[in-house]
């Protein structure tokens, strides 16, 4: 049996509750970190290293529902996968399973707040030994960028809804349906930047726009500074969360 290959994962991320929203609904989870103080507008920034073969997680969460239940949604996301990457070395995959769970536990908030309804979007990616999963419910994208190329992993569950959109598939959904959200595998390659974000940045700069911006040399925060920055500049109309991974031997 030959030995799994250890990977730097390079990370910067940056949570900002926009030009325009009076709260933040927008969470993460990295590296055991996430907006713990969800009253608060003020910037996250964080960076680091962690390594590959640690079933790493990474995630964002964009809540929904009005009024103060978004930010509960996404907090309680990002806390009840905190509380599940403690264990996370005991595991293979385990995107699936997280996400059925978290959506359990938004189900359960929003029942105890007799309410209709609460949710939240999911962008999670997993580093497991030399593989890579992505799993996203909702219009939180993930992106890849390897040789120049950046493509879009994640699908967006979206639909037309008076002029506006409507996320179809999102962590507390209603019902006994199950979440059923979209899953894939692949492997990563040294080089290789992933970003996952919310819409407040994929509402704002279009594919190459992005491209542009992290197709570079320079510090993995400087990157993630000057994808913010862009999102705020052409309206920043929405709380604006974006994670820049970079893969290094």
């Amino acid at each position: 049996m030959k030995p799994i290959k250890r990977y730097e994962i390079e990370y910067a991320v940056i949570c900002n509750v926009g030009k325009v929203r009076r709260n933040n609904e927008d969470n993460f989870y990295c590296d055991g970190v996430i907006r713990e103080n969800v009253n608060s507008n003020d910037e996250k920034v964080l960076s680091g290293t962690v390594y590959s073969d640690t079933n790493e997680l990474f995630a964002v969460f964009d809540g929904m529902g009005g009024e103060a239940c978004g930010e509960v949604a996404s907090f309680v996301a990002a806390s009840h996968a905190a509380l599940f990457a403690q264990d996370r070395a005991q595991y293979e995959e385990y995107l699936y399973e997280l996400s059925e769970m978290l959506n359990e536990k938004v189900r359960e908030e929003t029942e105890a707040r007799s309410l209709v309804l609460m949710g939240t979007t999911a962008a999670m990616v997993q580093f497991s030994g030399e593989d890579i999963y992505v799993l996203n419910a909702g219009d939180s994208r993930i992106y890849r960028l390897t040789k120049h190329e950046l493509k879009q992993l994640s699908v967006d569950h979206i639909a037309l809804d008076y002029g506006g959109k409507a996320i179809t598939k999102f962590l507390g959904y209603p019902g006994d349906d199950k979440l059923r959200p979209y899953i894939a595998m692949g492997q990563y390659k040294a080089g290789d930047i992933y970003l996952l974000c919310s819409d407040g940045v994929t509402d704002m700069l279009g594919d190459e726009d992005i491209r542009s911006i992290i197709d570079n040399k320079r510090p993995l925060t400087e990157s993630c500074r000057a994808l913010v920055d862009a999102a705020l500049e052409n309206g920043g109309v929405d709380n604006t969360t974006a994670i820049l991974l970079r893969v290094k031997k």
